[in-house]
């Protein structure tokens, strides 16, 4: 057993690469500032009076950094700052994370347009952070993919690695985010988030990254030139292997929310406290987490539209299980409605996802060498674009059916109408053609391994000419002497 045991730590520590940690922090850091979530919600519910569909919307514009993922991806790509091309930005970003929250805490919470204008600001730090941190990952995938024969393998557990450990984080916060809203004031709490970017950017100086000289870099390098990097990530998305699966995720992704009117209903008719809102959301991370180690432990190998299908129809059913709470027959069945919320979450959030993980690994498994932020960037962008527009479409249905914090008689409807848009895009899943997507990289990686060699090779002639020349001067002053 201990033998066992020890191989498998060995096995460990040869493959663990020095990138890793710095994934695990940004993505830490990404998921524990959660922890002012609710805070968030209950500002702008209480302080701010404002009814589900308006807040649904003002959070949704706070979110458009998400959206334009691939400018911030070839910005890190392209341009090092500080002689660096991920360390610098991570410093900076997250020193304006931390202000933005410091800031949100001094003066956000008076004026509802300023409070979004700060929020704006952290999401967009916390973006930019989150886009270099997702190009260390992808660059380490492509890299073990060199020495590795099932690319799926490497894409899995790198993905699984930063999701997971961003999870690890929101379960943490959300284990006090609840509670601390009983003894803290929301002010506190958001100075409280600022030390998790704090922390991120004094972590960032130790980071071991090859620095780069801006005067001396050369343009003939893809990565160097912006305007090569733009014209390689539009030859790149003009192929049908590309964009049909980007529109596929982009119309899943879509589904319109239900979150911000279930916030009110778990508040204002089942009367839930922030202690048991924190709990939900301790059970949601919890969820996470056990999907993603089902996924990378059991299901990393299925084909992804075999689990993708079936993970989308086992999460419509669950979805509109909500009907049962929100019509309260759970009542008349004798059920509690905070056991229900638990069992109800933890199925939601394990099944969903089941279905977001082969979303994401295949995202990572199609982006191309020297423009990995920005393609990886640009597929998580059109799953950050999708759920926007979800959360307006949802605040339109809410609009139309006349569902808001005074009148909840027509939610079952609204769930009903919004879950149809979950099945919507099963159809067209036949569009993602994974063999062939998987071919065109193991081909990109060949020219690369190719080229390495003809360098080598130029390299090792050119050094053996330089040494024949030595060789006949040398000659020549011996005969002349």
């Amino acid at each position: 057993m201990f033998d066992k045991l020890f191989k498998q730590f060995a096995q460990f520590y040869e493959s663990f690469n020095p990138s890793y940690f710095i994934i695990a922090v940004v993505a830490f850091s990404q998921g524990v500032q959660h922890l002012a979530d609710l805070s968030i919600n209950y500002m702008l519910k209480d302080d701010f009076g404002l009814s589900p569909a308006m807040m649904g919307l003002y959070l949704s514009y706070t979110t458009t950094p998400w959206i334009v993922k691939p400018f911030w991806g070839l910005i890190t790509d392209s341009k090092p700052l500080f002689g660096y091309r991920r360390k610098s930005y991570i410093i900076l970003f997250g020193i304006f994370d931390a202000l933005g929250w410091v800031a949100l805490s001094k003066y956000g919470t008076d004026n509802l347009y300023s409070a979004l204008l700060l929020l704006f600001l952290i999401q967009l730090s916390t973006c930019f952070v989150n886009v270099v941190g997702e190009a260390i990952l992808v660059e380490v995938a492509a890299s073990a993919s060199r020495q590795q024969t099932n690319f799926q393998h490497g894409a899995s557990k790198n993905v699984s690695i930063f999701f997971g450990v961003r999870a690890f984080g929101t379960l943490i916060s959300a284990f006090f985010s609840g509670a601390l809203l009983h003894y803290f004031t929301k002010q506190e709490i958001f100075m409280m988030t600022a030390a998790f970017p704090s922390l991120l950017v004094l972590v960032s100086f130790f980071y071991v990254e090859e620095k780069v000289d801006p005067r001396n870099l050369d343009q003939n390098d893809r990565r160097n030139n912006t305007m090569q990097c733009i014209k390689d990530f539009w030859t790149f998305f003009q192929n049908p292997l590309i964009y049909k699966p980007v529109a596929l995720i982009f119309c899943f992704m879509m589904a319109p929310s239900s979150s911000t009117i279930m916030f009110f209903f778990y508040t204002q008719v089942l009367g839930f406290e922030p202690s048991f809102l924190g709990q939900l959301k301790f059970v949601y991370a919890l969820s996470t987490i056990l999907g993603v180690l089902l996924y990378n432990n059991y299901l990393k190998d299925v084909p992804f539209k075999k689990i993708f299908i079936t993970t989308t129809i086992l999460y419509y059913f669950c979805y509109q299980s909500m009907i049962i709470l929100v019509t309260r027959k759970n009542v008349e069945w004798g059920i509690n409605d905070k056991f229900f919320c638990l069992g109800d979450s933890v199925m939601l959030q394990l099944v969903g996802e089941l279905n977001l993980m082969p979303i994401l690994v295949l995202a990572c498994r199609m982006c191309p060498k020297n423009i990995e932020a920005t393609m990886y960037a640009m597929l998580m962008s059109t799953i950050n674009f999708g759920s926007t527009l979800g959360s307006q479409l949802g605040a339109l249905f809410l609009i139309i059916m006349g569902v808001n914090q005074n009148d909840y008689s027509k939610l079952w409807l609204f769930i009903i109408v919004t879950g149809i848009f979950i099945l919507l895009p099963l159809p067209w899943v036949g569009v993602v053609q994974e063999d062939k997507i998987l071919q065109q990289r193991d081909q990109q990686l060949a020219q690369l391994k190719q080229k390495d060699c003809e360098s080598d090779t130029v390299s090792t002639s050119n050094l053996r000419q330089e040494d024949d020349q030595q060789q006949l001067l040398s000659e020549n002053e011996q005969q002349k002497s």
